[in-house]
């Protein structure tokens, strides 16, 4: 039985090729994401372990919160006096003991703008002691006073500086002009990631980036002869309650751990999408092997005649698919690796200068990339084996019809049950925020659902859709009609790949349609600004606005109120959560509070307003105290203030800005809210030249701001859009295989139709015309299943802001065009072999 399982392989060859190809595709996908996560977490890995070198042991404050990765250059911890660096510099077995300042700046390119990069500009203090340095000398020399800086060797390459050259920083103060006197690597790299490295000397550090008397922490090399754990253990009986001694190699791990939790999210985000993909393929592979299994009935009958049991068919048919999945696999791992290499390379282009690392190939990687392709295509071709072997021997040589009534009753009934708990799970997870994972299981059991019901409905829709081709194609045109109707199975399979793809399109377009004209709403209610004032440079916290902006634009003609806008992580308990901090006087002109109880008054005391659905869901009201934990400061009991109607721009929290720069370590601003007596031109230009100094700061009417979030939605929407872009090469692939297999069928079929008349064009529009009746069929049931999908996710999130539903129409008629022309399309090589087929030939084969 397993030599005919081989020759059969060897018999269908073209076949299962195609069918493989899904198979390829979502497994280069799913492998090239694991390899490039790897690869970038071991980059990081390495390059945070260079941190470390020359140091021991790191001296800090305690932290009672678990880090969440925010703000990981600058530090969220309360900062280390420097009285503490003699006690530390005193203890026996210390070599050198150093302060460390680290933050964030600006700097300002020679063409007077701020520089622009995916990568943050840090800024750090320059260390004296060159062993304990991350940052290797190339040229020049070290900082000595407060008009001196070292940069790295990436930025002074790409901005053409030499040393000797004046450059403009901009920190948390009005800008300032350094000499350039050092220019640095990282260890052998030129940077960190692409990051702009800058140096000060340590007073300087301390008043531009961190605060004078504190440093961050404090840096320790051990004497010769003294073990790590012995000067830990040293160190650590002299410090004061709140402070640590711990390794520096643990610190550098902890560094590395948090970039491995933030890339977790990125490596999530591309392996849906490979599932996706090989969620689609799955439909492809379950059709080909559908009609193999069909088209070999005779076959699979004498083999039945001849002795084989059901089992020996059933395992022929899983052992081709066990094969083709397996090599498919294969296919797909190899060349993913290939595809990490380029999309790593890609990461340069966009400014994440990686340095050259080996590719990262797990084992993890090769078994899952390897079990997920074998074992969904095995799946696949379970209910075609358990066809095949279940055809009578005699009726299968007679070529009587397996396809009975009974069939579709018991395949509703089943695809009901199915469709039933898809829609459960789905509701759990969006209404009732059960997870994540609970709305993409949802999902998938309800694609799988309405994929097993529309056999019941692709014969009339089929014939409804083709309704135009007799008018258009005449004859060929209703014969390709009729070709789409007369199988439903076969029409449903291959239309439920595409229809899944442009499901999710059509769910996504839904919902990024519904997020525009619910922001377009939201920024209208909760903004009431004449301006907006933004980063538009790699500043603060990559793209904030220094505070010391604010005055300039008080003072700027026609103002008449500014608020800063700044947001800070907070710990209640366990949780973290985000305050946003506003003027209390000109932050409730500028932004809307709509005061359910309370006062917007109370913030000028430094009380806390509660948005008043959290307020009814913690039990909160006006007089209570929260203990609010700020990572830097530790815990501060603030008394609620008053609690206001949602708005979505303040958040759940809100409170005085001063509040907030009073308990983090660096202060900036993520935006300027402005009213003026007067709006135009010459105002917006007004306000223009107050910030002049800061190349940094974009002004923007608010026309302008709204119009720059749209752009970034849409934004992502595109990338979302080209990442499913697989899934739907995948489903038309299966257009393709399904309509070349239909032809092998129909050879004879062809062959009688050429003998009375048709003439080889007329062929091939009848397979293009079921093409496009097969395709839009798909299309039209992805795009009503993604549109209510979309509109559920709506509803859902109703509470979070998304309270419009817009249909996007203008998407949807673009689909229906394009998969009308991908139809037409993927019929070409199909159609062109059934027009050359010999007459004679065709009307003798079996």
């Amino acid at each position: 039985m397993w030599r005919t399982t081989i020759k059969s392989l060897a018999a269908h060859k073209l076949r299962l090729a195609l069918t493989a190809l899904a198979v390829v595709l979502g497994v280069a996908f799913m492998a090239g994401t694991f390899v490039l996560t790897d690869t970038i977490k071991h980059t990081f890995d390495a390059l945070f372990a260079q941190t470390s070198a020359g140091k021991d042991v790191i001296v800090r404050a305690t932290s009672p919160y678990t880090s969440n990765g925010r703000d990981a250059f600058a530090g969220s911890r309360p900062l280390t006096p420097e009285t503490l660096l003699p006690v530390v510099q005193s203890t026996p077995g210390v070599r050198a003991a150093e302060g460390s300042v680290s933050g964030l700046v600006t700097v300002v390119g020679k063409d007077g703008k701020a520089l622009k990069k995916q990568a943050p500009t840090l800024a750090f203090n320059w260390s004296t002691d060159r062993a304990m340095s991350s940052l290797t000398l190339r040229s020049g020399r070290g900082p000595v006073n407060g008009h001196e800086i070292t940069m790295d060797s990436g930025t002074v390459k790409d901005q053409h500086w030499q040393l000797g050259d004046t450059i403009t920083v901009i920190t948390n103060q009005p800008p300032r002009q350094f000499t350039l006197v050092g220019v640095t690597g990282f260890g052998k790299a030129d940077n960190l990631a692409g990051a702009t490295l800058v140096s000060f000397d340590t007073a300087t550090a301390q008043e531009a980036i961190g605060k004078p008397g504190y440093f961050a922490q404090i840096e320790v090399a051990s004497a010769r002869g003294v073990s790590t754990d012995q000067l830990q253990s040293a160190i650590g009986a002299r410090l004061p309650t709140g402070f640590e001694a711990v390794s520096a190699q643990s610190v550098a791990q902890q560094t590395a751990n948090t970039v491995s939790k933030n890339l977790s999210f990125f490596n999530t985000f591309l392996l849906v999408f490979a599932l996706i993909a090989l969620f689609v393929g799955a439909f492809l592979i379950f059709n080909t092997f559908s009609i193999l299994v069909g088209q070999r009935t005779r076959e699979l009958a004498l083999l039945r005649a001849v002795g084989a049991s059901r089992a020996q068919v059933n395992r022929s048919v899983l052992a081709e698919a066990l094969f083709t999945g397996l090599v498919g696999s294969v296919l797909g791992l190899v060349i993913g690796i290939p595809l990490a290499a380029g999309l790593y390379a890609a990461l340069g282009a966009l400014g994440l200068s990686l340095p050259s690392s080996g590719l990262q190939l797990l084992p993890r990687t090769i078994i899952v990339s390897l079990l997920t392709g074998t074992v969904i295509t095995v799946l696949s071709a379970v209910l075609p084996a358990r066809r095949a072997s279940r055809i009578p021997p005699v009726a299968a040589m007679r070529d009587d019809a397996i396809e009975v009534d009974t069939s579709l009753r018991r395949r509703a009934l089943t695809g009901g049950l199915v469709l039933v708990v898809g829609v459960v799970l789905l509701a759990l997870g969006l209404f009732n925020r059960a997870g994540i994972a609970i709305v993409g299981m949802g999902a998938t059991v309800t694609f799988l659902g309405v994929a097993m019901l529309v056999p019941l409905v692709s014969s009339p829709l089929s014939r409804l859709i083709g309704s135009p081709l007799p008018a258009v194609s005449g004859v060929a045109g209703r014969l390709g009609q009729e070709n789409a109707a007369r199988n439903p199975r076969r029409t449903a399979a291959t239309a439920s790949a595409l229809m899944i793809g442009l499901a999710v399109v059509a769910a996504i377009a839904t919902l990024g349609s519904s997020a525009t004209a619910s922001f377009n709403g939201l920024f209208d209610k909760s903004i009431k600004s004449d301006y907006v004032l933004v980063g538009s440079g790699g500043g603060q916290d990559r793209g904030g606005i220094s505070t010391a902006v604010e005055p300039a634009v008080r003072n700027a003609r026609g103002v008449v109120a500014v608020s800063p806008y700044r947001q800070a992580v907070w710990h209640d308990g366990n949780a973290t959560k985000q305050v946003t901090g506003i003027d209390p006087v000109d932050g409730p002109k500028l932004l809307t509070l709509n005061m359910v109880t309370g006062s917007s008054s109370a913030l000028a005391q430094g009380a806390l307003l509660v948005d008043d659905t959290v307020a009814g869901d913690h039990h909160l009201k006006v007089g209570d105290t929260v203990q609010m934990g700020f990572p830097a400061t530790g815990v501060k009991p603030v008394i609620v203030g008053g609690t206001y109607k949602t708005n979505q721009f303040l958040g759940n929290y809100t409170i005085s800005s001063q509040v907030v720069a009073d308990n983090v370590n660096q202060v900036s601003d993520d935006a300027l809210f402005v009213k003026t007596a007067s709006g135009g031109a010459q105002q917006q230009a007004d306000l223009a030249s107050a910030v002049a100094a800061y190349p940094n700061v974009a002004v923007k009417t608010s026309a302008q701001f709204k119009q720059d979030q749209k752009k970034q939605l849409n934004s992502i929407l595109a990338i979302v859009y080209v990442l499913l872009l697989l899934s739907i090469i995948i489903a038309l692939i299966g257009v393709v295989n399904t309509l070349a297999l239909s032809v092998m069928e129909r050879t004879r079929e062809i062959g009688l139709l050429r003998a009375i008349g048709m003439q080889r064009r007329q062929v091939k529009r009848m397979i293009r015309g079921e093409a496009v009746v097969v395709s839009l069929l798909g299309a039209v049931l992805g795009l009503v299943l993604g549109v209510g999908l979309g509109a559920a996710v709506v509803s859902a999130l109703s509470k979070e802001g998304l309270d419009t539903l817009a249909i996007p129409t203008a998407t949807i008629v673009v689909v229906l065009v394009l998969t009308a022309l991908f139809g037409i399309g993927a019929a070409v090589w199909p159609a062109r072999r059934a027009a050359k087929l010999d007459v004679l030939q065709a009307i003798a084969a079996a």
